[in-house]
């Protein structure tokens, strides 16, 4: 079975379509959360996403504060974006946001295999090193949420830990979109960057009136802070 995995695809429509196209056929979709926030195309991606019949997507912080008037990111910045998808997103697409479970579990190849956003405790918000307090079980864990791909594999206590870094919001600083295919009959993850037209994203980012730092970090592959707002 060859698997596409993908996460914090962020409303970035270019990238997401660049992805796929990239990645060719697949047999299964893991969306590791954060369909939403920082950039455009809430509507889009979510329209994308939502009627593929062999995906599995979990919710992630940003859609979850989407659909909570009262949460917060943590990030002003990001809950200005939140802000504005709050008035533009359909019915049918929030209901799909509402749909989402925080975790998955699904057997590959007779594995265990644990899907979230954060770590296994929070899977919203968690961003600790989880895999590092010793208290794993055996099986694989799918993870986002730090938007930097990574692996990490423990053979004596059989455990893999996998994240395929940001697709619509990169943060190791390389702009590329970033996704992993994952084969499970050679039990192997390839790791994967694709260009995408960034410039698209950065002037749909100024027309509706999104922060400038919002599309100097698109730009830059990793989170500007210093560009005011």
């Amino acid at each position: 079975m060859r698997i596409l995995l993908i996460s914090d695809i962020h409303g970035n429509l270019p990238a997401l379509n660049a992805v796929f196209n990239d990645a060719g056929k697949v047999d299964k979709v893991i969306c590791l959360g954060d369909l939403v926030g920082y950039y455009p195309y809430v509507n889009e991606v979510i329209e994308i996403v939502s009627p593929l019949d062999n995906c599995i997507c979990v919710m992630g912080n940003h859609d979850y504060v989407l659909l909570h008037d009262k949460a917060s990111t943590g990030s002003r910045s990001a809950d200005i974006a939140i802000d504005m998808q709050r008035k533009v997103i359909t019915s049918k697409n929030k209901e799909y946001l509402l749909s989402l479970n925080k975790t998955e579990k699904l057997s590959l190849g007779g594995r265990k295999c644990f899907i979230f956003h954060g770590t296994p405790e929070d899977p919203l918000e968690g961003r600790d090193s989880f895999w590092e307090k010793g208290s794993l079980q055996e099986g694989v864990y799918f993870f986002g949420h730090s938007h930097k791909p990574f692996l990490k594999a423990n053979e004596e206590e059989n455990w893999l830990v996998v994240n395929p870094g940001g697709c619509g919001f990169p943060r190791d600083g390389d702009p590329r979109a970033s996704y992993v295919i994952f084969d499970t009959e050679k039990w192997n993850f390839d790791y994967h960057r694709v260009e995408y037209p960034v410039e698209v994203v950065v002037e749909e980012c100024k027309r509706v009136g999104l922060p400038e730092r919002f599309w100097k970090s698109v730009e830059a592959g990793k989170w500007v802070s210093d560009v005011k707002i």
